[in-house]
């Protein structure tokens, strides 16, 4: 529950702000601790609940490093919370997060910690980053943390953009191509075709198809364009039922080549967190069951559940992740040298790094392969309708030529 109070202090001076508590006693006990006398004290909605869906395009992925970032180097500078976050909220230019970051600054100021006052804005700020802002409070060592974080946030930033970048010019070359066809079709051969009719001799079998396929698109066009949206929304829903996203997620991991490289991404995320929260102080269980939270495939959130349940029975990381068969042996190797050594959370760091290595090349191999591929497709596509329309032309010319 969230209250708003009003009190005075032992000057005499009015303070005014809110306070988090499970009851209205509660919350007196906690402002009369501080060494207030309340004035009036009042229960108000959440601000969770009026603030979850406020957030921008784009401010998921900014607003989160932004903070985490410039939040480590104040503090590190001795720069109070506080202070440090009134800074920040000056600094800031879009409308939006000077509100969201506001609103952490006047919570902060009312006696709410930092970590409680992020709850506020889930759509944002997600578990793994309010639970480390939450240990660092506890542990004293917030701006480290922090640090850690906006690395974090950083190079899975850096991964989403090279895979968005590498599928960016075969896209706009399918879009091309498609669109090239798409006129020929509709427009050039249709006139084309109105000559062909007109000729007495059997047609090539090529010009046979290119003719269904013409009549098909523009006599039934509409359905080419019901079909694609239809096969989208039912493909949301599949994903969103449960039976069905588990089915899904399943098959991406065993699709070819690219189940491989989704499997490279996960286990790079699997590690790299982990090994952000044991620097940060988390305990071992803790933290191995809020990197299952993370983990965006049911299957493979389902094995870090069943590896915290293993480690929570006294197993080792390193056999907890031999035991769920989904992980490749060389993490579960490495982890191993890492409990041995003392060093675990830099081994984890190190095997993150070792699959971002490998995801790059192969980011960079897709990129290569891709594009000659689909200029292949589409001037395939292409020489084929060219060829269809010339074929019965030069029947034609050979016709005039023996006349």
């Amino acid at each position: 529950m969230r209250f708003k109070y009003n009190a005075l202090n032992n000057k005499g001076k009015k303070e005014n702000g809110f306070i988090e508590a499970d009851a209205e006693d509660t919350a007196k006990g906690l402002i009369k601790s501080r060494g207030l006398f309340l004035v009036s004290l009042k229960e108000i909605q959440k601000k969770s609940d009026t603030r979850k869906k406020g957030s921008s395009f784009g401010m998921k992925q900014r607003l989160p490093i932004q903070l985490a970032r410039q939040l480590a180097s104040l503090l590190k500078g001795g720069v109070p919370l506080f202070q440090a976050l009134t800074i920040i909220t000056n600094q800031l230019d879009v409308e939006k997060e000077k509100e969201i970051v506001g609103y952490f600054r006047d919570q902060v100021r009312s006696g709410i910690s930092l970590s409680d006052a992020l709850k506020a804005y889930p759509d944002i700020f997600d578990e793994l980053f309010i639970y480390s802002v939450q240990a660092g409070e506890k542990s004293g060592a917030l701006d480290s943390i922090l640090t850690y974080q906006a690395n974090l946030l950083e190079s899975n930033a850096v991964v989403k953009g090279k895979i968005k970048a590498a599928l960016v010019y075969p896209m706009i070359m399918a879009i091309v191509g498609t669109g090239v066809v798409l006129f020929l079709i509709g427009y050039v051969v249709p006139m084309v075709i109105k000559i062909f009719e007109r000729m007495s001799q059997g047609l090539p079998l090529p010009t046979k198809i290119l003719m269904g396929i013409t009549n098909f698109v523009n006599n039934y066009y509409y359905i080419i364009f019901i079909i694609p949206v239809l096969l989208f929304f039912g493909f949301r829903w599949f994903r969103k039922n449960k039976k069905g996203k588990r089915i899904w997620h399943k098959f991406l991991l065993r699709a070819p080549v690219a189940g491989n490289f989704y499997l490279m991404v996960l286990i790079s995320r699997f590690t790299r967190i982990l090994g952000t929260l044991l620097k940060s102080g988390i305990p071992m269980l803790q933290a191995v069951v809020v990197v299952s939270g993370t983990m965006k495939n049911v299957i493979v959130s389902e094995a870090v559940i069943k590896m915290a349940e293993m480690v929570e029975g006294g197993a080792d990381l390193s056999n907890a992740i031999r035991g769920t068969g989904i992980f490749p042996s060389y993490v579960a190797d490495m982890v191993t040298v890492g409990e041995t050594s003392g060093n675990l959370d830099e081994m984890l760091t190190n095997v993150s790094e070792y699959y971002d290595a490998n995801i790059n090349q192969r980011i960079t191999a897709f990129t290569a392969m891709v594009e000659p591929v689909i200029i292949l497709l589409m001037g395939t596509v292409i020489a084929f309708v060219l060829v269809a329309i010339l074929l019965p032309l030069f029947e034609m010319n050979k016709i005039l030529i023996k006349k």
